[in-house]
């Protein structure tokens, strides 16, 4: 796998050590409250629905790297993408297990203060937006070589 032409091979590598790590047992849940609603996420399968996810874009990416406008695109997709990973993973450990539950009073609302439990749910919004780039990309290469022919 040369990793320098082809960035992509980071997400199946990171996928696999993620699918790794879910394997080591882990007892912590991230108890989130929102208005309305209780969500209790699992760390185990938080890790390996984010690795199915890298696992994904890396197969998007085997078809479609020829077709993408700019490398440049591609490798700060790629990194913003592992980075946010990186962040959601260690905010989801760091504030999620036993004792660590959200204050019914303190509900994830955008209302009030930042809290740090908010970490997560933010940086998931951040990851759906940066997935955008991917489709940016894809879409201003189409249009190139379509343009061109």
């Amino acid at each position: 796998m040369n990793v320098i032409a082809k960035p992509y091979h980071l997400l199946a590598i990171t996928a696999i050590v993620l699918i790794l790590l879910s394997v080591v047992p882990v007892g912590h849940a991230l108890d989130m409250q929102v208005p309305g609603a209780s969500y209790s996420l699992n760390f185990t399968d938080t890790l390996r629905a984010f690795a199915m996810l890298l696992l994904l874009l890396w197969v998007l990416y085997i078809f479609t790297f020829r077709i993408m406008y700019s490398v440049a695109l591609v490798w700060i997709h790629i990194v913003t993408t592992l980075l946010l990973v990186a962040l959601i993973i260690f905010f989801f450990f760091r504030y999620s297990g036993p004792g660590e539950n959200v204050h019914p009073m303190n509900e994830l609302s955008f209302q009030s203060r930042l809290t740090p439990q908010m970490g997560v749910p933010l940086l998931i919004m951040f990851f759906l937006f940066f997935q955008l780039s991917f489709v940016m990309n894809l879409i201003m290469g189409v249009v190139r070589r379509t343009g061109s022919q």
